[in-house]
């Protein structure tokens, strides 16, 4: 799949040519050449279409030309927040005359491999089970060689000691950053045979969701566009990497066109694929982003459902 991307910023479409930085235009070939699509055009007017985004330092990022009824898919999703992975354990009965530890584990449950940590508490002689939550919190929060897939930091709220996995974007206990999906994890205990505190630990309280549009995300994506887009292949041999044009601290709201680049509706022709995808990553809220989708929205109309977010 020929996969491209456009981002906008939020900036306001003139009539530069070059398009301004950082705003994003529709375009349509006409007899003096591109001109940019206005609200009302169709397919019928405007045959083929390319999608331009206004690039640092005066260049445009361009998307293929593609034919408007070669289109299979024309689609979009608003900015959704991205949501770490909790996991709790609470302390349950006050625990046996004599001081027992206990074992926490943890295990994180994607990506290539299973990765382990885990750490020991001391659950003090009669210890109520406020007090056994506390220990374990600080405890963990003592540690200084947790993995970056785990925040740093538990809390605890009377009893419940509450666990968190990293999603994009956090910085670990090392000082890296995580740059993956959130982490997905389960934990366990273990119980000292000989202390009568029991534990009940319940994993997923809040699941593990990328989101969509969240700026690290978009970052992410851009950069793994740097070799199809801006020729980034050799990056030893060319260190100068391309400015990049998406924000961490800004959200987005996502559109999707997929054409066919041959008219069929085939996504492989004899096992080569047939396929050109157009991702649009437009400030969230933006009116500039709401100009955008219209032109879109009556491009496609009576083929495709709008789309408004």
């Amino acid at each position: 799949m020929a996969r491209h991307l456009i981002i906008g910023d939020g900036t306001a479409r003139g009539t530069a040519n070059p398009v301004e930085d950082g705003a994003i235009t529709i375009q349509k070939m006409s007899a003096s050449g591109p001109t940019d699509l206005v609200v009302g055009d169709s397919i019928t007017d405007a045959p083929m279409i390319r999608i331009v985004g206004g690039g640092k330092d005066g260049k445009n990022v361009v998307s293929p030309w593609i034919y408007g009824r070669d289109v299979i898919n024309y689609s979009g999703v608003a900015f959704s927040d991205a949501a770490a992975q909790t996991s709790t354990i609470l302390p349950v009965t006050t625990s046996a005359a004599a001081s027992k530890d206990i074992e926490l584990k943890f295990i994180k449950t994607i990506g290539p491999r299973q990765e382990f940590f885990k750490f020991n508490v001391t659950i003090g002689a009669s210890t109520a089970v406020n007090d056994a939550g506390a220990a374990i919190r600080d405890a963990y929060n003592a540690l200084d060689n947790v993995p970056d897939w785990l925040n740093p930091t538990a809390s605890l709220s009377t009893a419940t000691v509450t666990f968190t996995g990293a999603k994009r974007g956090d910085v670990a206990q090392s000082g890296n950053t995580w740059d993956y999906e959130p982490v997905v994890f389960k934990l366990l205990v273990s119980d000292n045979p000989t202390t009568t505190q029991t534990y009940t630990v319940v994993n997923h309280v809040v699941d593990a969701t990328p989101g969509y549009g969240d700026g690290n995300a978009i970052v992410a994506f851009e950069e793994s566009q740097l070799g199809n887009q801006a020729g980034f292949y050799f990056r030893g041999h060319l260190p100068q990497k391309p400015t990049l044009m998406s924000d961490k601290d800004t959200n987005y709201d996502m559109y999707s066109i997929v054409a066919t680049k041959d008219g069929s509706s085939a996504s492989q022709i004899n096992g080569v694929d047939n396929l050109i995808e157009i991702n649009v990553a437009a400030k969230e809220g933006d009116a500039d982003s709401a100009i955008f989708e219209a032109k879109l929205n009556g491009y496609f109309a009576g083929v495709f459902p709008s789309v408004v977010l």
